[in-house]
């Protein structure tokens, strides 16, 4: 062969071999980015919700082979039964993540659920025993202290300004240890409950007003999360 038309042949190649040459790896730079993938809440619970969803389906293929009479093997059993568990504790914190973001997301929401306040009661003029409770939200505001230790209730009483400013405010006083009573049947802690009198609302002196004979109930959770079962 031509001298020369080895020596072409070789100026030819050479930048094609360089070409294909692999780039160099940058690990750590994958790395970060394959992290910055699952990271947060929300990131963790995808990522552990599609790990479940992939041992799940080792566990169901061996599962359709015992169905199917096919041959197996002891480790074959082991490792159905790992990936089964493994599914499940996946499961688990995929579940575990996602409350975390929805309390991320609605925790504006939850700052403002612990002010709400609720009407329990309704009484007539100059009298502490209720003519019309709102058992509903008693008992539902009762059993949520019971289950939440951690969270207060405030209980405030009024009166309308019918009789003295002093007989009203210990009138509110009995309200409010009323009302009290009933969230303590339903489940709250006494110390959970802060009882207040208010007593005579704004209004014309000795004058009958039905909207300020009322105690009303703000719960008080600052500590709330989504799905607390799962913490």
């Amino acid at each position: 062969m031509n001298r020369k038309l080895v020596y072409l042949s070789l100026a030819i190649l050479a930048p094609a071999l360089t070409a294909c040459t692999s780039p160099a790896k940058d690990i750590p730079a994958l790395r970060s980015e394959m992290d910055a993938a699952v990271a947060g809440n929300l990131g963790q619970a995808l990522y552990h919700w599609e790990a479940a969803e992939e041992r799940f389906e080792e566990a169901n293929h061996i599962l359709g082979h015992w169905q199917n009479d096919h041959y197996w093997n002891i480790d074959q059993r082991q490792k159905a039964m790992n990936a089964a568990r493994d599914a499940a504790n996946h499961r688990l914190e995929s579940e575990k993540a996602m409350c975390n973001w929805l309390t991320e997301v609605h925790s504006d929401n939850h700052d403002k659920a612990g002010q709400v306040q609720r009407t329990g009661a309704f009484f007539s003029t100059g009298s502490a025993t209720p003519y019309n409770t709102n058992h509903h939200d008693i008992n539902l505001i009762g059993q949520y202290l019971k289950t939440h230790p951690e969270a207060t209730a405030d209980v405030v009483a009024y009166t309308d300004t019918v009789g003295s400013a002093a007989s009203n405010k210990s009138l509110a006083e009995r309200r409010a240890a009323s009302v009290a009573n009933m969230l303590r049947q339903a489940g709250a802690r006494p110390n959970q409950l802060r009882t207040s009198a208010v007593g005579e609302a704004d209004g014309p002196n000795n004058t009958p007003n039905q909207k300020h004979r009322v105690v009303k109930i703000s719960t008080v959770h600052a500590g709330y999360k989504d799905c607390a079962h799962l913490q």
